[in-house]
């Protein structure tokens, strides 16, 4: 596949179609296999793609903000600057803080929300890894490609048998872990963006606090 496609004055990257194309796998995946009702399932389709939609926004922002002195003498010109890990960490800390504010009123939603976003990410980034392997643009991706199929496989064969709260902090955990293990071993990435071992120990307090305090909510309520 070339590198990126050239129509009229837009240069599009092939990097991007694989990523689109992975994130709808990962959202028909998860239509397939969603232990809600129809709709239900739906409305978590909606919020996944809302999340994924603000998350490139906000990428685009942190692009922004690493580039200011740019941005200012030429707009135009940031958009030939890829987006780096920093900008990525700002994408996800402002995404958060949206999903928070915009779906996570009530502590119940939570847990649907966060395994139906699990889910789609696991998914696409398995997809995602797995063409780039084939092409050869990143052959050291196995040990990645590994973990995604054990929580994939989590999330197919145990919702039946474990709480779906149970489920959504083990792939939580299991992402965090394996990805924070991977790094001592090779580089790490996140659909091409190479992440410092810290974010993903920052990912792990952060679930186990998250869930430390669903629980106290719940047993409240």
């Amino acid at each position: 596949m070339p590198p990126a496609w050239l129509i009229g004055p837009l240069v599009i990257k092939s990097s991007l179609v694989i990523l689109i194309g992975s994130l709808l796998a990962g959202l028909l995946f998860f239509r397939i296999i969603s232990p809600y009702s129809k709709s239900e399932t739906k409305q978590r389709i909606d919020e996944v793609g809302t999340i994924l939609i603000t998350f490139v926004i906000t990428l685009w922002i942190g692009k922004i903000i690493m580039n200011f002195s740019i941005f200012i003498s030429d707009p135009i010109a940031i958009l030939a600057y890829p987006s780096d890990s920093k900008s990525f960490y700002i994408a996800v800390f402002l995404t958060v803080l949206y999903g928070k504010y915009k779906f996570i009123r009530v502590s119940k939603h939570l847990i649907p929300l966060l395994f139906s976003w699990m889910v789609v990410f696991l998914t696409a980034s398995f997809v995602y890894e797995f063409i780039q392997m084939i092409w050869g643009t990143n052959v050291h991706t196995l040990g990645y490609l590994g973990l995604l199929v054990t929580l994939i496989m989590v999330t197919i064969l145990l919702p039946e048998r474990i709480a779906l709260e149970n489920i959504t902090l083990i792939i939580l955990i299991g992402w965090c872990l394996g990805q924070w293990i991977l790094s001592f071993f090779t580089n790490t990435t996140v659909f091409q963006f190479s992440l410092n071992p810290i974010f993903y120990l920052i990912i792990f307090i952060g679930s186990l606090v998250l869930f430390y305090f669903y629980k106290k909510l719940s047993m409240k309520g």
